[in-house]
C-alpha cells in the first residue's frame, strides 16, 4: 500500500516544533541549498568605513562586520591602528561563532570590548572546516587606542571572527578532487571559499588549492596527480563560459595517462563554476587531442560510482535477503526474495551489496556456530561452492563494499579492541590498523572510493557520535585507518549514518525526548539541517542511502516499517502485507 504524505506542510510543522529545541553547537537549518550552489549576494553585510568619533563598542561591531567581507579586508584594516593592521593576517583562520546571543559583544568597565560566544567551528587557511567541541568558546578582548583622535583596535585578532548568520552568505562549500590509490575514482576534499568572488577569481583559488594537494583530512589517503612544484602560470580567466587553466612547465613531465587524470581533477573541481575547461602546459593542450573539456568527459571517475545499480534497494527480512521493488512507481511496492542467490539459504544477520548489484555479502552463522562473513553472486548462475566465507570473532557490523569490490567489515565490535578488516575480490583478508580510542563502533560505511570511512561510535559513557576517517598506509605499507574527525553534531541518541549525494545522512534526535529524525550534514560536519520534506508521522532509526544522485533516501522507523522519499519530497510508506516485520534497508555500497 502506498501512502503519500504532504511533505511541505509536515516539514513546516517539524520546523516550527523541532528547531527551537536544537542546541546552537552548529547552525541548524530547515532546508538545504541546491547541492553546493553558491549564494550570490545573500544577506551579507557590506563592509562600511569607520564612522567619525565612533565609540568603542560601535567601532568593534563595525570591525566585526567589515572583517566578515573577504572582498574588503582593507576596509576592515581601517578600524585598526597602523601596526595592528600591518600584522593582521585574516586569511590564516576563520572562527565561526554563535551570533544568537545579544551579549556576544559587550563593553567592559575598563573600556575594552569583549567578544565571548560559543564557537561553532573554524576554517583554516586551506578552507577546511573543523567543528568545535562542546563547550568551546570564542574569547577575545579588543584593546582600543586613539589614532589621530579616533578609537582604533590596537591588538591583532587570530584571523577572522565570523558570526554564524554570515557563514552561508559569505562562504560556500566546494570540493577539490583527488584520486583513490587505485586511480580509478575521484575523492572529494571539501573546503570553503568566498562565494562573492567573480568566476575567474573563484576558479583561480580552487585550482591553486588543488595543486597544493589534499588537505589534512585526506592526507596519506587520496592521491594528487600534479608533480611537485606545479603551479598556475597565470590566473584562470573564464570567458564565454570557458575557463582556461594554464599550468606551469612542471606538469610537462606527466605521462599521457596521468595527464588525463590531472584533467579529470581540474575539470571536476571547476564543475560548479563552468562545465567547459581548457587546460594548457607550456602553451599546448594538456591533452593533445582535446581542446575544451567537460566533467562529463570523465564520468568514469565519478566519485559516486555511477554506472552500477546504486538506486536499487535491497533488504533483510526474517533473515532472508530481499529485493525491494516499487520505488519508481512502475510496480506495486513490495519485496522479492533473492532465492536464486547462493546466499539465500543462509540466515542473514546483515546484508551488503556491491556497487554493480551482482554480488552480496552477509553476516551469518556457520555450522560450527561461529559467525562468518560470506559473499557470493546474487544471480542463479553460481553454485554454493562459489561462496567465499571468512571467519570472524565477536559481534560483526554490517559489511560495506567499495568501488574496487573490496569488502570492509568490523568484528570484535563489542569488545575492547574492535578490528577493521578488508577482503579483496580474490578473498585475501587484510587487517587495517585502527585505534578507536576506547569508543565502540556501531556502524561502518565506506565511501565508494575506499578512502573515506563513516562511523557511528559509542563512548564508554554511552553517548553516540559520528566521525569520519581516512584509509592510508604507514611506513611499513600497512593499511591504517586514521585522520579521525568527530563531526560534533548537535544531536543525541544517534542510531545510524550513511553517505549520500549531498554529504552524509544522520539519524538522531535534536534533544532527549524528541523523536529521531533524518538530518543532512556536509561531509566535514558543517551545516547540519533536517532534510527537506521531513515527516512527523514516523521517526528515524536506520537509514539507507549512497552518493548516487538517483538514490532515494530510505528510513526505517522504530516499528521496523520502511519509508522512502520521492523526488517530489513526498514520502512513501511500505506495507507489503506483512506489517510489523522489520525490513533492514540496504543500498549498494
Amino acid at each position: 500500500m502506498r501512502t503519500k504524505l504532504l511533505a511541505a506542510a509536515l516539514a513546516c510543522a517539524v520546523l516550527l516544533t523541532g528547531c527551537a529545541t536544537v542546541p546552537t553547537q552548529g547552525p541548524i537549518r530547515s532546508g538545504s541549498q541546491e547541492g553546493l550552489t553558491p549564494v550570490r549576494g545573500g544577506l551579507g553585510i557590506e563592509a562600511q568605513h569607520p564612522k567619525v568619533d565612533a565609540k568603542p563598542l560601535p567601532l568593534v561591531n563595525g570591525f566585526l562586520e567589515a572583517m566578515s567581507d573577504s572582498r574588503a579586508f582593507d576596509v576592515a584594516r581601517e578600524y585598526m591602528t597602523p601596526d595592528a593592521a600591518a600584522a593582521w593576517k585574516p586569511e590564516s583562520k576563520i572562527s565561526v561563532y554563535d551570533q544568537s546571543s545579544s551579549q556576544a559583544v559587550s563593553q567592559r568597565t575598563d573600556g575594552k570590548v569583549q567578544l565571548s560566544a560559543p564557537l561553532i567551528g573554524t576554517i583554516d587557511e586551506r578552507g577546511s572546516w573543523t567543528p568545535a567541541k562542546p563547550g568551546q568558546q570564542v574569547n577575545f578582548t579588543f584593546v582600543l587606542a586613539k589614532t589621530s583622535g579616533q578609537f582604533r583596535v590596537a591588538n591583532v585578532p587570530a584571523g577572522v571572527f565570523l558570526g554564524s548568520n554570515q557563514l552561508e552568505p559569505r562562504l560556500a562549500p566546494r570540493a577539490l578532487y583527488f584520486f583513490n590509490p587505485a586511480k580509478t575514482m575521484l575523492v572529494p576534499d571539501p573546503i570553503y571559499v568566498p562565494n562573492s568572488l567573480p568566476a575567474g577569481q573563484s576558479a583561480t583559488q580552487l585550482i591553486q588549492e588543488l595543486l597544493k594537494g589534499p588537505t589534512s583530512r585526506l592526507r596519506n589517503g587520496a592521491i594528487p596527480i600534479a608533480p611537485d612544484g606545479t603551479t598556475l602560470a597565470v590566473s584562470v580567466p573564464v570567458d564565454s563560459g570557458v575557463a582556461t587553466v594554464a599550468l606551469s612547465d612542471a606538469a610537462a613531465v606527466l605521462s599521457e595517462s596521468d595527464r588525463r587524470l590531472l584533467a579529470a581533477q581540474i575539470v571536476w573541481t571547476l564543475r560548479l563554476i563552468t562545465n567547459r575547461v581548457r587546460i594548457t602546459v607550456s602553451g599546448a593542450s594538456l591533452l593533445p587531442d582535446s581542446d575544451v573539456l567537460s566533467f562529463s568527459d570523465f564520468g568514469s571517475y565519478d566519485p559516486s560510482g555511477q554506472g552500477g545499480r546504486l538506486k536499487d534497494l535491497y533488504g533483510v527480512q526474517k533473515g532472508k535477503i530481499q529485493r525491494i521493488r516499487g520505488q519508481d512507481g512502475a510496480e506495486d511496492v513490495g519485496t522479492t526474495p533473492l532465492d536464486n542467490s547462493v546466499l539465500y539459504g543462509s540466515y542473514a544477520q546483515s546484508f551488503a551489496v556491491n556497487l554493480r548489484g551482482d554480488t552480496g555479502a552477509i553476516v551469518t552463522t556457520a555450522k560450527d556456530g561461529r559467525s562468518v562473513v560470506s559473499s557470493g553472486s546474487l544471480d542463479s548462475e553460481k553454485k554454493p561452492a562459489d561462496v567465499q566465507s571468512t571467519r570472524t570473532e565477536g559481534k560483526v557490523l554490517r559489511p560495506s563494499y567499495d568501488n574496487e569490490n573490496n569488502l570492509w567489515y568490523i568484528d570484535r565490535a563489542d569488545g575492547a579492541a574492535p578490528r577493521l578488516r578488508m577482503r579483496t575480490p580474490d578473498n585475501k583478508v587484510t587487517d587495517v590498523r585502527a585505534n578507536f580510542g576506547g569508543a565502540r563502533p556501531l556502524t561502518l560505511r565506506m565511501a565508494p572510493d575506499g578512502v573515506r570511512a563513516l562511523l557511528v561510535m559509542r563512548t564508554k559513557a554511552g553517548a553516540t557520535f559520528v566521525q569520519t576517517a581516512t584509509v592510508g598506509t604507514n611506513e611499513a605499507k600497512q593499511l591504517v585507518l586514521g585522520q579521525f574527525r568527530s563531526l560534533e553534531l548537535p544531536l543525541t541518541d544517534i542510531t545510524d549514518a550513511s553517505w549520500n549525494q549531498l554529504g552524509i545522512l544522520v539519524a538522531g534526535k535534536s534533544a532527549k525526548g524528541q523523536p529521531g529524525r533524518p538530518w543532512q550534514v556536509n561531509v566535514d560536519g558543517s551545516q547540519p539541517r533536517l532534510i527537506p520534506g521531513v515527516s512527523t508521522q514516523f521517526d528515524a532509526v536506520k537509514l539507507a542511502s549512497n552518493p548516487s544522485v538517483d538514490t532515494l533516501p530510505v528510513v526505517q522507523d522504530s516499528t521496523g516499517e520502511l519509508h522512502w522519499q520521492g523526488k517530489d519530497l513526498n514520502w512513501i510508506n511500505m506495507n507489503d502485507g506483512d506489517k510489523g516485520t522489520p525490513i533492514d534497508p540496504v543500498y549498494p555500497g
